[in-house]
């Protein structure tokens, strides 16, 4: 542990000046959520970091902290406090050629981290969505496409991190330092008590990238949107990938979708087999699914599918939450990351995750808000039935949530754990994003 003494050389943006409300409008979400914080720091240096807290401190309000702004809920804009903004911290991917390993700062974007990696010849699962910051993507617990294969990336990957804690000293923690901080951090999310500066991540050799794909054509569907045609169809688009040396290596980790069934060949409206697939253009299909403006809305409703529950159940349970799409740029996934065996001991990231279930909602009339939120509460009431828990990335804590308090992001046990470390490091609650989460 260190006390950091050094030289600030962030800026404090104070609200009602250009600087803040430009801010305060970086995220990716366009929706107004009425949380001001006091002010917003725009750190540059773990120094910057210790003086935000040090603020905090004297001013006795919360800290939220962002690393890209990618979370629907915003849940680091907390009203009266202070909003730590990480996005010139730590801005670059540097590679050690000895040991293999990289280390980034938290608000890197996944497209940044391909760049780099790619340019060294080596590879980490740094996630499928080009604009998330890696910082919020592992403190979630590292969810991408590469994780049925190598799982987490938080679990099976990133070793060592840099954090400054509540009282400004900055910790390296990693399963011989801070233990229980490198513990509790993976997989927290927004209940972490600390702000992670820098993550370390072993890579690999790059390989290449390989996709096939399927879209089917199921049935019409019911839109809150008036301009959207009665008869409009709804599709269903399959998509593979495969991070392979060969392509015939990669045409054979696919192969088990080789046989469509009878059934459903009629409803196929198109079909690709397996081919490379460059980077920048499955980003830009990434793009397209989920799109970036000034006047877009977001909300996410997901599950994490109960693994003891029979499929049967499983399928009637989503289907309204997967079919009954409620707007025109809404949409439905399943992520087959068949990830059961967790290990709690390793870390907070505790749920089993055979599928992700999820849907995003989006809008640009504000009228369409309360209607679209009112579809998703009441499908994804039924989608908890088989559920065993929620991914903590998608858990809105406000108030106007329409998310149940009783699915949870952890195990009991873990919770419980991950509560006393959290009371051990932050007993002032300088990070108060754990209080959604206590019983």
């Amino acid at each position: 542990m260190t006390n950091n003494n050094q030289h600030t050389s962030g800026t404090v943006l104070q609200r009602g000046t250009k600087e803040y409300e430009k801010a305060l409008g970086n995220y990716f979400n366009s929706e107004p959520v009425g949380r001001f914080p006091v002010e917003i720091h725009s750190v540059q240096s773990t120094a910057d970091v210790a003086a935000a807290l040090k603020r905090a401190r004297e001013l006795g309000v919360p800290v939220g902290v962002k690393s890209g702004g990618h979370l629907p809920s915003k849940p680091s804009l907390i009203n009266g406090g202070i909003l730590i903004e990480l996005d010139k911290l730590n801005r670059a991917v540097d590679y050690d050629a000895v040991s293999g390993v990289v280390s980034f700062g938290p608000a890197v974007r996944v497209e940044e981290a391909w760049k780099a990696t790619d340019a060294v010849g080596r590879f980490f699962p740094f996630g499928h969505a080009p604009d998330v910051a890696l910082g919020g993507f592992c403190l979630a617990g590292g969810q991408g496409f590469s994780m049925r294969g190598w799982g987490a990336t938080i679990t099976n990957w990133i070793i060592q991190l840099e954090v400054v804690v509540p009282s400004g000293d900055v910790v390296i923690a990693s399963r011989t330092q801070n233990q229980d901080v490198f513990w509790a951090a993976r997989g927290s999310g927004q209940a972490f008590f600390g702000v992670v500066t820098r993550l370390w991540s072993r890579t690999i050799p790059k390989k290449t990238l390989y996709a096939r794909s399927f879209v089917f054509t199921l049935f019409n569907t019911k839109s809150t949107e008036e301009s959207i045609p009665s008869s409009s169809s709804l599709l269903m688009s399959i998509h593979l990938t495969a991070y392979a040396n060969t392509l015939s290596e990669a045409e054979n980790l696919l192969a088990v979708w080789d046989d469509v069934p009878e059934a459903i060949k009629s409803l196929s409206v198109d079909a690709k087999p397996t081919a490379e697939i460059s980077w920048k253009d499955f980003f830009q299909l990434q793009h397209a699914m989920n799109p970036r403006a000034p006047d877009q809305n977001w909300g996410i409703h997901s599950v994490l599918n109960d693994p003891k529950v029979p499929r049967k159940k499983l399928i009637k349970a989503i289907k309204q939450a997967l079919c009954d799409l409620p707007s025109r740029s809404s949409y439905g996934v399943i992520y087959m990351a068949d990830t059961v065996d967790v290990d709690e001991t390793d870390a907070v990231f505790s749920l089993p995750q055979k599928y992700y279930i999820s849907t995003f909602s989006g809008w640009k009339n504000p009228e369409l808000r309360d209607p679209i939120r009112a579809v998703m509460r009441q499908s994804y009431a039924k989608a908890n039935t088989v559920a065993c828990g929620m991914y903590i990335a998608d858990f809105d804590p406000s108030p106007e949530s329409t998310h149940s308090r009783t699915v949870p992001v952890w195990t009991d046990t873990a919770r419980e754990r991950f509560m006393r470390i959290r009371e051990k490091w932050d007993p002032h609650g300088v990070f108060p994003g754990y209080k959604a989460f206590t019983k």
